[in-house]
């Protein structure tokens, strides 16, 4: 068996993606929000649907268009701390505030090892200062927070809020909601369209991340590079636009 077999990279198309959403709407899931104050309604088949924005904004950007074509709200957690964008850059900026306009919510992507925590009392603080420079910065209200590389005491910290903020991974989303992730760009656990077809399952939370879904059939790490290689581009680009709007001379060999 290859790789490509044994890891389904044919499943994470964009072209999919779309797929997936319109199978959960033909299975009658109720798109909901974290922050919504009439979950678990009795009757109703109720879907969290959430991306933590890890490598991509422009790719997370298009899957904002996509459920906004199909009239569906998700969260999507932005960081501040990220190896791979820097969402004071305004092109990152801009994509955010437009995801915002299309109606989805914006939410804190934290990173509890930026700041080395490593007792649950210190989150309080340090969410709070994320939140609140965050909100300052874009002008916005952040009401959830994700954590980012969870571990083994990140796991550990299950209350409802912190810092303000309401926490996704609480005991209150684990015990009450179904759980399926493409963490890594494959499914470790349970595969999304099974769950989605699940007729058992009534509450259900969805994690997705940007860059592991591409327009071409790729393996996790190829998809990941191409959206690495897609923002160097964009950059290079910049830089020459950059000199042509100051009259400069752009010297090359």
């Amino acid at each position: 068996m290859t790789n490509r077999e044994k890891y389904n990279f044919d499943y994470f198309t964009i072209k999919n993606y779309k797929r997936q959403l319109e199978l959960a709407q033909k299975n009658n899931f109720v798109f909901v929000k974290f922050s919504d104050k009439d979950l678990l309604q009795k009757g109703r088949k109720e879907l969290l649907w959430r991306h933590d924005v890890e490598f991509s904004p422009d790719i997370a950007l298009k899957m904002a268009k996509i459920e906004n074509e199909l009239n569906i709200k998700a969260t999507y957690f932005f960081q501040l701390h990220s190896e791979f964008y820097n969402l004071l850059e305004m092109h990152f900026s801009n994509i955010l505030l437009e995801i915002q306009k299309l109606g989805h919510e914006i939410g804190l992507h934290f990173d509890a090892h930026y700041y080395k925590i490593n007792r649950e009392e210190d989150l309080n603080y340090f969410i709070n200062l994320d939140k609140e420079y965050f909100e300052k910065i874009f002008k916005l209200e952040l009401k959830t927070f994700s954590f980012h590389n969870t571990d083994k005491f990140i796991l550990s910290c299950t209350d409802f809020n912190y810092g303000g903020l309401i926490n996704v991974y609480s005991s209150y989303f684990k015990d009450m909601f179904n759980y399926c992730a493409d963490s890594t760009g494959y499914w470790r656990y349970e595969v999304l369209e099974e769950r989605l077809k699940d007729k058992t399952i009534d509450y259900l939370q969805v994690l997705t991340h940007d860059a592991m879904w591409s327009t071409q059939i790729l393996s996790p790490r190829k998809r990941v590079r191409k959206a690495i290689q897609e923002n160097c581009d964009r950059v290079k680009k910049t830089y020459d636009k950059i000199l042509i709007d100051f009259k400069a001379h752009n010297i090359d060999d």
